[in-house]
């Protein structure tokens, strides 16, 4: 009989390092030098040379010949990539979730959308932030795909870093929701096909204001300051901080 794996040391470091990058923690040309990371998250060499090895194969981070790692340029070509891969999943998932979604998981969508909105009325950007985090976690719970939320997983790393980087989170937020009350609706009539393309639409819609900006003659290097709330479904541990440029 098959047994459960607990998740390894090393797994909860990457969650944690991604989960930092894409909330901005730790900055662009950053460089990350295994002993004082070490330190500061208070764990071994060990499991945070797995993280930063497996980070590197993501394509968050590149490996440095002077020793160390810095985040990866952006790069419009491969944020494209991403993106139409990325909708791709997202549609699966929301296909899944109009079969398979049970009314206590429409309900917990509709309350998703309900505390969006007041968070947004009230001007709340970090709560806004963590409700998407939230609204995409439902999604996949009710898709009920542990496959698709692995290959999410590894993806939405490059995607989330340079959305929530360079397209303000006010603008963000008035067409987060209304794609989120489209795919809701859709999910809530048991429409597969309306889901899904509905949050293909979302999807790629954060992903054009990103290219579009990567495209312009600036190359949108400078972050905004209140970047766009699309985060993944990833949290880091509570009081795990990281330095700032070493």
């Amino acid at each position: 009989m098959a047994r459960l794996v607990k998740q390894s040391l090393g797994q909860e470091v990457t969650r944690m390092l991604k989960r930092m990058i894409i909330d901005g923690e730790l900055e662009p040309g950053q460089r990350l030098v295994e002993d004082r990371l070490a330190a500061e998250l208070g764990i071994s060499r060990t499991p945070l040379r797995e993280a930063l090895h497996r980070l590197e194969q993501e394509g968050l981070l590149q490996k440095r010949s002077a020793g160390g790692y810095v985040l990866r340029p952006f790069d419009a070509e491969e944020v494209e990539e991403a993106v139409q891969v990325r909708a791709l999943l997202e549609a699966r998932v929301a296909a899944l979730a109009a079969r398979r979604a049970g009314p206590d998981q429409v309900q917990a969508l509709r309350a998703n959308l309900a505390a969006f909105r007041a968070a947004a009325a009230g001007g709340d950007l970090a709560r806004l932030a963590e409700l998407n985090t939230e609204f995409h976690l439902l999604l996949r719970a009710a898709g009920g795909s542990m496959l698709l939320a692995r290959l999410l997983d590894e993806i939405e790393g490059v995607v989330e870093r340079i959305i929530r980087a360079l397209v303000p989170l006010r603008e963000a937020g008035e067409w987060s929701d209304h794609d989120h009350a489209r795919i809701v609706a859709a999910i809530e009539a048991g429409d597969a096909d309306g889901a899904a393309e509905a949050m293909r639409a979302h999807v790629l819609h954060g992903g054009e204001a990103v290219l579009d900006t990567l495209r312009q003659p600036d190359g949108g290097a400078d972050a905004a300051p209140d970047a766009a709330p699309d985060a993944g479904p990833v949290r880091p541990p509570a009081g795990k901080t990281a330095s700032k440029k070493q």
